[in-house]
């Protein structure tokens, strides 16, 4: 299908001290019903509310031990062989500990011995070892030649490997006969305060990392010291002011391919317990072991089928032009261009679109599209539970549904059942709710809701996407003016990852092009990046992986999901969605038709064929008590009515001026509620109004002529403009 990448998992395994021989998770070739029954076990053991507000943490705990579960099942068998020393463990296995898990393969533990050769070796020659990497403390325990059979793979090549932790305690000599002659010593750069790692060109390595610059977690490292001759590629070399100097290598020792990285933490500090705040920071606690792992696992570890970004504006509805938006000016630039822009749509617009703008987006839907936000949009209209009740959110959302469903009757645009909260997210409750009226996912600036922290497991900030919460999707997205963004748009590549970018009409206000370099950046350095509408991009938000029987495995976020063959062969997709269980699901179906699935231990799984370059659409619906029919769509609220004319006033009148600029900046910086809002917005409608009359009266009396008709109609279409 396609080269590797994708997620999974956080929760480590915790490695018994005395073995010499261990196996971590889905080593065993596990039985599926016998996992997920576990997985069953385990949930029943905690409180029946579980799922609901009394032990949610348990809940989000629960969710990462299933994804590490279901990282093993099914006809499945790819390891990475790790041969170590005795002893403590080190920080270089727990990385690999947390790559093999993010990638979904199976970490085989060795630890090297005079009694433990054998075994060592066997492992290696496995079929289902994809890559082996050894402690250079361990290097002394194994036989070079004998390891360098075991890796060789006929008529393939060989299993690629890599030699870690490498300090100064490496002799020369070892180190030139492990390397091919490439390094000769091993220095140290101590106190360095902000070191940056930068990535070479190494073909099937580095891929959309290539050439990019990554925060350094550190201050010190140990670092190579090469021969003259160009034996080693610099996969990633370590910067300072002054030189940059490498760090993880590529040599080889006849035709086996070898790396060999530094001991990056000489301090033996382990940042990783901690919490990444951003994929950044996280990305480069581990990349050179990330980058090896992707490298040696390919498809058989978890990957994405395709790259995907988005932009989203939030709030405007179809006129033409909304504030500093210009329909007709953004589709120039998104087809010179090649982007796709979602319009957050407050559903309280459902009635006011023009007819001019609902054609343009009719003849365009490739690249404009429409996604829901919020309802009334009257300021964070999601809150707390204290400050407003569940019931009244759920009628929210009930009702938003109700207009969406108007709104694409009025206008014949369909809409995307994905929900952008107004402001922020909302709490763990309300996610639950957009899972049971059969939202697709959520997507905002925090994929944490308001009411929980982020979970403390070290692989977290590595995905955009998490089920953490309600089980429900719920998705990052970041603003589309963030300054030098390659680093952020290469690491989330490299992690196939989809890149959601919102922004405001005002972000256009320096002109209609502003978003040209984010998506030039974003085609440059993943030219294969498809640029669709949020729902698209959700239904195509899952992680596949090759099996034993050259079928795949399917890891599914959303309630809908299109299963893409683009082999030349018919396959069998198993898929697997979790946090699904029986008193939540209604029915299954494949391109419409009801589909036999199994539940167990809170996910859902069955079996796909799909033909060769076929597609193939599944559709899980929970149960509720949705009924449109009985919900009415129109305006009930005289204090959102009049907010939402003050909102269209600072957007579309305002936004002329500099002086309504300034205010409108004062409004978002001090954080204005919607009272205040009203009165100061319907104070500043009426001056304006009694400032334009009396313009009006006095331009009458100098002129005659402005009574025509002409000057009449000019000035009811400037008045109506000025209504919004």
């Amino acid at each position: 299908m396609k080269p590797p990448s994708n997620q999974t998992t956080p929760c480590a395994s915790t490695m018994p001290k005395s073995s010499r021989h261990i196996r971590f998770p889905g080593k065993t070739r596990p039985n599926p019903s016998t996992e997920l029954d576990a997985f069953a076990c385990l949930r029943e053991s905690l409180p029946k509310r579980v799922h609901r507000l009394a032990n949610r943490r348990a809940r989000t705990a629960c969710v990462f031990v299933f994804i590490i579960l279901i990282s093993s099942l099914w006809c499945y068998s790819a390891d990475v062989v790790f041969i170590r020393s005795a002893g403590t463990t080190s920080s270089e296995q727990r990385e690999l500990e947390l790559a093999t898990q993010f990638y979904g393969v199976n970490l085989n533990v060795v630890t090297a011995g005079d009694n433990t050769a054998g075994s060592a070796l066997r492992e290696v020659q496995r079929k289902g070892t994809l890559a082996v990497a050894i402690e250079a403390n361990a290097l002394a325990l194994v036989n070079r030649e004998a390891l360098l059979r075991a890796l060789h793979r006929e008529p393939h090549g060989s299993v690629p490997l890599l030699v870690l932790g490498v300090t100064s305690e490496a002799g020369p000599s070892a180190l030139s006969i492990w390397s091919g002659g490439a390094a000769v010593g091993v220095q140290h750069l101590e106190n360095q305060p902000g070191l940056r790692y930068v990535v070479g060109h190494v073909a099937g390595i580095t891929q959309q990392l290539t050439d990019l610059e990554i925060p350094f977690p550190g201050n010190d490292t140990f670092y190579f010291a090469l021969a003259g001759d160009q034996k080693a590629q610099e996969v990633l070399a370590v910067r300072n002011d002054h030189q940059d100097v490498p760090v993880f290598i590529e040599a080889e020792l006849g035709q086996q391919k070898i790396f060999l990285l530094c001991k990056t933490h000489p301090a033996g500090d382990n940042v990783l317990e901690g919490n990444a705040n951003n994929v950044q920071t996280a990305f480069a606690e581990l990349a050179p072991v990330m980058m090896f792992i992707k490298y040696g696992v390919g498809e058989r570890g978890w990957h994405a089928l395709h790259h995907y970004a988005n932009l989203t504006i939030d709030d405007p509805w179809l006129r033409e032009p909304y504030g500093d938006l210009s329909y007709q000016g953004l589709l120039k630039e998104m087809e010179k261009h090649d982007f796709h822009t979602t319009i957050a749509f407050i559903p309280w617009n459902y009635d006011r679109s023009e007819a001019q703008t609902i054609a343009l987006f009719r003849s365009h839907p490739e690249r404009f599209s429409i996604c829901i936000h919020g309802n009334d949009h009257d300021h964070k209209e999601f809150e707390s539970l204290e400050r407003k009740p569940l019931n009244t959110q759920i009628g929210d959302l009930k009702q938003s549904l109700a207009r969406m469903e108007k709104f694409q009757a009025l206008t014949g645009i369909r809409y995307d059942s994905v929900f952008v909260f107004p402001h922020s997210i909302g709490t763990e409750s309300i996610l639950e709710e957009l899972k049971t009226y059969n939202f697709l996912a959520t997507v905002n600036s925090s994929n944490v809701p308001m009411d929980r922290s982020q979970p403390s497991a070290p692989l977290f900030a590595l995905r955009p996407v998490t089920l953490s919460f309600g089980g429900f999707p719920s998705i990052s997205r970041y603003t589309a003016g963030m300054k030098d963004p390659n680093d952020f748009l290469g690491i989330n590549d490299f992690l196939d990852n989809p890149l959601f970018f919102y922004t405001h009409h005002d972000f256009f206000a320096s002109g209609i092009g502003a978003f040209d370099g984010m998506a030039d950046a974003v085609n440059r350095i993943e030219p294969d990046t498809r640029w669709r509408n949020v729902g698209d991009i959700v239904k195509h938000l899952y992680l596949m992986r090759l099996r034993d029987d050259s079928n795949y495995d399917v890891l599914a976020f959303s309630n809908s999901v299109e299963l893409e063959n683009t082999s030349e062969r018919d396959l069998d997709f198993e898929v697997t969605r979790p946090e699904l269980g029986s008193s939540t699901v209604a029915s299954v179906s494949v391109d419409g038709r009801d589909y036999p699935f199994e539940l167990r231990g809170g996910g859902l799984s069955l079996r796909v064929p799909v033909r060769a370059g076929g597609t193939r659409s599944v559709v899980i619906q929970c149960k509720n008590d949705l009924d449109l029919a009985s919900i009415n769509p129109a305006h009930d609220s005289v204090r959102v009515d009049l907010l939402r004319m003050v909102s269209d006033y600072r957007d579309i009148t305002l936004s002329k001026y500099q002086a309504g600029r300034a205010i409108t900046d004062y409004y978002y910086k001090h954080g204005v509620t919607p009272l205040l809002a009203i009165a100061f917005g319907s104070t500043l409608i009426l001056f304006g109004l009694g400032g334009a009359w009396s313009l009006w009266i006095i331009m009458k009396k100098k002129n005659p002529v402005g009574g025509s008709t002409d000057v009449l109609t000019k000035d009811r279409v400037a008045r109506a403009a000025g209504r919004g």
